[in-house]
């Protein structure tokens, strides 16, 4: 049986990228994305929400996040969902969620 680990977002970048270089050389992109949507409460009242979601991209699409995309930025990513986990300075364990972006695309162009 065949399985998909995919993921589609459209949102708003929320701050400038994070773009870094590895001690090996290869550059990283972080990107923090907001997307939206909304529950229906008493009546016809609407309810807005917000969701954000950490993106990395690596190597070329890294560098193309630093010459395109600011805060505010329109984006289309697809990717796929990564967990890690870490131990904080304190000695507790941290569960991490990202995306690793395979496709990036700037809709204000």
């Amino acid at each position: 049986m065949k399985t998909i680990n995919k993921v589609e977002l459209i949102g708003y970048l929320g701050l400038d990228p994070i773009v870094t270089t590895t001690d090996k050389g290869v550059k990283k992109a972080v990107l923090r994305v907001a997307t939206h949507y909304y529950t229906k409460g008493t009546g016809d009242e609407k309810t807005p929400h917000t969701v954000w979601h950490d993106v990395v991209a690596w190597e070329k699409k890294a560098e193309a996040v630093e010459n395109n995309y600011i805060k505010g930025s329109h984006i289309r990513i697809e990717g796929k969902l990564v967990y890690r986990t870490y131990e904080d300075k304190a000695g507790h364990t941290r569960y991490v969620t990202e995306v690793k972006a395979e496709t990036l695309m700037n809709l204000d162009r």
